[in-house]
Order: C-alpha cells, then structure tokens, then sequence
C-alpha cells in the first residue's frame, strides 16, 4: 500500500515524550472512519516529529506502515510500556526508520530543563531560538540576533556567583547553528556554538569559550532594570572597552552598562 501523509497543527498528546516511542492514538474524525485506533512509531524526519503505523490489525503495520502523521497533533492516546511492545509483536525500533538518518536521543537532558520548558519548537523537540552575537555591541558595533540552534549536547556545568554572594549553577548547551545570522561576522550557518540557558534574557544566550574561561571568577549582579545576569564579553574585554588601560590589568569592581536595556550591573572578582 502506498503510505499517504496527514497534516495537523495543533498539540495533544506529549508527543516530546513518545519520541522513538510505539504509541496508540485515536484520530478525530478529519483522519477518516476508523473502527480502530491508531498505532504509530514516533520519530524525526526532515519535516519534523512524525508518527509511522496503521490499524493495529495489519500484520505489516511495524514495517510496512500505511500512513504517516505529522506532528505535533492534538488526540487522545498513549505510549505503549515495553511488556505492551513485546506482547504484540513489534520491534523496539522498526527496520524503517534506519532511511531517516540518526535519531536525536529519546532521553536528551535539555528537554526537561525548566529553563528551557515552552522553548522548544513543537515539531522539532530539539531546536529553538538563542540569543547570538560578536560580543557587546559597544565594542563591535553590531546588534545580537535571535537565530535557530538544534541542541546536540549538554557540556559541564557552569558555576556563578553575584555581587551578593548567591551561587547559580547551569548546564552550558551546545549545538548547531541552523540559520545564516544577518550581520555577525564570529558565526556561521552550521557551526557549533554553546549557550547558556539560565542568562536572565528572553532567550538563551550564546557564550564563548573565552567568556567561559573567564566567567567564575567573576561575580556579576543581574541588571537593575530587566535583571539581565551575564555579559556578552568576558569581564576582562569589557573592563578594556570602558576603561582602556595596560592590557592584562583588570580593576577587582567595576560596574558596567547592561547590554541588552542600558540599565547597570555590578561585576566583582571572587577568585581571591
């Protein structure tokens, strides 16, 4: 039978968790007449997060699957426990899904991060938008930019401090950079950048291996007026860009304007 494609739009079932996952769902009357759920391997293609199966009666539904579903989509259903998976017969992961290339991890640290929670674009459980940038525009002259990054990766977590003492920890993020930015010059489509999901901005930010370096040993105050809590430079780049100086010579306070509104931040050396 030739596998013929539905289309739909709206969210439903936690489709994020079924990822590589069997499940049943009842279709809502758009899909057709059927006396019978629907039972489907959930997985990525280029379109995004779909689902794979048929009537759970057609004994070729694993392998030779009728109908493909485009996700997310709002219906009632479930994700069939391993013990459910054996008894009726299906494999673990279809021979199928080899044509779709590599899969994203089913279990993948980022997806339950509550900082990154209703970040994620519905249909691609990994990809969201990321604050990007040259470093401060003060000192490049070019603006930040919202582009699209599909995580790959959770590297070491990063430990900070404010001015008044309070201890923050996050994982830094990396993944791959999905669209062409318009005006930075530091980044491209394609290469892998790292980010931080916890900055206090509207989006998680860009943050490179300098700033990183750089980064506990310093105490940085959120912002007083829209609490941004980072900085888009490593403190030693923006002490040179405010004050100049001999290179090297960091003073152990300062304070600095907010990249993001122009309010104040207060950052303070901590590493003794």
């Amino acid at each position: 039978m030739e596998s013929s494609t539905l289309s739909s739009a709206t969210s439903g079932l936690q489709w994020s968790a079924a990822s590589l996952r069997w499940v049943l769902v009842d279709l809502p009357p758009t899909f057709g007449p059927s006396d019978e759920p629907f039972l489907g391997f959930v997985y990525m293609d280029r379109s995004g997060l779909s689902v794979r199966g048929g009537r759970p009666s057609d004994p070729e539904v694993a392998e030779r699957p009728s109908v493909t579903i485009r996700l997310p989509m709002e219906a009632p259903g479930r994700i069939l426990a391993d013990e459910d998976v054996a008894a009726r017969g299906l494999p673990a992961q279809p021979g199928w899904l080899r044509h779709f290339g590599a899969q994203p991890p089913a279990e993948a640290p980022w997806r339950v991060d509550p900082e990154l929670a209703g970040r994620f674009e519905p249909a691609f459980l990994d990809d969201l938008q990321v604050l990007v940038h040259d470093g401060e525009r003060r000192r490049t002259g070019v603006a930040s930019e919202l582009c699209w990054v599909r995580i790959t990766d959770a590297g070491a977590t990063l430990v900070r401090r404010t001015v008044d003492g309070a201890i923050r920890t996050s994982v830094v993020y990396g993944g791959t950079l999905l669209n062409q930015p318009h005006r930075l010059t530091s980044v491209r489509q394609g290469d892998r950048v790292q980010f931080l999901a916890d900055a206090g901005a509207p989006h998680p930010m860009l943050v490179a291996d300098a700033y990183l370096t750089e980064r506990p040993a310093w105490a940085i105050d959120p912002c007083d007026r829209c609490g941004f809590a980072e900085a888009m430079d490593p403190p030693s780049v923006l002490w040179h860009t405010r004050f100049g100086g001999v290179h090297g010579v960091v003073a152990s306070a300062f304070t600095s304007f907010c990249p993001l509104c122009g309010g104040t931040q207060m950052l303070r050396r901590v590493d003794g």
